[in-house]
């Protein structure tokens, strides 16, 4: 056993000195174009497609290589702990979502599915049959309850609570399984990304929507059982958006923005993307100080994967804003990466 960690904290530490994560962050900031970005993150093939082509291909194969190499460090164990597995089927999970609202809105092509390749369970060739597509897979309650409630296909944020609901259930309590010494280390992060992606998804619904708390509560993730993964989200209902001073004694208050939302604001309002970015940099930084914590556990693969998927979400977005006419510097500032 002994040794087959030692193996994968090497590789996966061999993965990470190459990745666009740590210091190497730096590098982005000198990145003008796409194309650049394109030669920086793929010297070996980059491509040569005009920048309208570029992005999406881009885009797919930051996502792919992101994927390929997760896949890489989980068929080095002899028995991939089943929690590792249900991190690269979150890609699943968002194919899911994506195909749910493609079906919701009668689209006669499915969307672009990210492939997982033997890890997938799915069958979304089976589009638009959404039987064919769930049978005999963990995602069959989803044909139950359908078929109780026909209508809730059109109930597009009900549905992705439910998936969500059902992928931390399934990775808690595959975390739970696990020995102490691998779980030590692990658990606080997943603590702390399903509470705040609760408090952020609350924010968001808040700002944008005003929905009422009792809505909200049935937006939040819950694990039956198992801890308090709401009180937070909840306390912030009782603060105003647009009254700084309430935040300040919050569990959370580091991640709300001081400043103005936009420079040509005459009040302060909460910003529920500004807190996004926060949580996001927060969450990589505790995942990054454990990466070497301890090489003999499973903590280094976990912090892995957690790893290459934020590296991923840095640099599709750095992508993006490049489509959206934005320069690196003013992305990774929007994301608060330091220089």
């Amino acid at each position: 056993m002994s040794g087959e960690r030692a193996y994968i904290y090497a590789k996966a530490c061999g993965i990470i000195g190459k990745s666009f994560i740590g210091k190497r962050i730096n590098s982005l900031w000198n990145v003008n174009r796409l194309t650049e970005l394109d030669r920086l993150v793929f010297p070996e093939r980059s491509g040569e497609l005009p920048e309208r082509e570029l992005l999406p291909d881009l885009e797919k194969r930051i996502t792919a290589r992101s994927i390929a190499q997760i896949g890489t460090i989980i068929r080095c164990f002899r028995n991939p702990p089943e929690l590792l597995t249900l991190m690269l089927q979150s890609y699943e999970y968002e194919n899911l979502k994506n195909t749910l609202a493609s079906l919701a809105n009668n689209e006669a092509k499915p969307p672009r599915i990210t492939d997982i390749g033997t890890f997938r369970t799915i069958n979304f060739e089976a589009y638009p049959d959404i039987e064919g597509m769930l049978k005999n897979t963990k995602f069959e309650f989803l044909l139950n309850e359908l078929k109780k409630s026909p209508e809730m296909i059109r109930d597009t944020i009900a549905l992705q609570t439910k998936l969500d609901i059902h992928y931390y259930t399934r990775l808690y309590t595959a975390l739970e399984r696990l020995p102490r010494v691998d779980r030590v280390g692990i658990e606080k992060i997943i603590d702390d990304e399903i509470r705040l992606r609760n408090v952020s998804w609350t924010l968001r619904i808040r700002t944008y929507y005003n929905m009422s708390v009792e809505r909200i509560k049935t937006m939040l993730i819950t694990i039956d059982g198992k801890k308090d993964f709401t009180g937070d989200a909840l306390a912030s209902c009782a603060f105003s958006l647009d009254t700084r001073s309430d935040w300040s004694r919050w569990k959370w208050a580091k991640f709300v923005n001081n400043e103005k939302p936009t420079p040509n604001s005459s009040y302060w309002s909460l910003d529920p993307r500004y807190f996004q970015n926060k949580v996001s940099l927060y969450l990589y930084k505790c995942t990054y100080e454990r990466f070497h914590s301890k090489p003999f556990s499973l903590v280094p693969a976990f912090c892995f994967i957690r790893l290459k998927q934020s590296e991923e979400d840095l640099l599709t977005s750095v992508a993006e804003g490049f489509g959206f006419g934005l320069p690196c510097r003013e992305t990774l500032g929007l994301l608060g990466v330091a220089s």
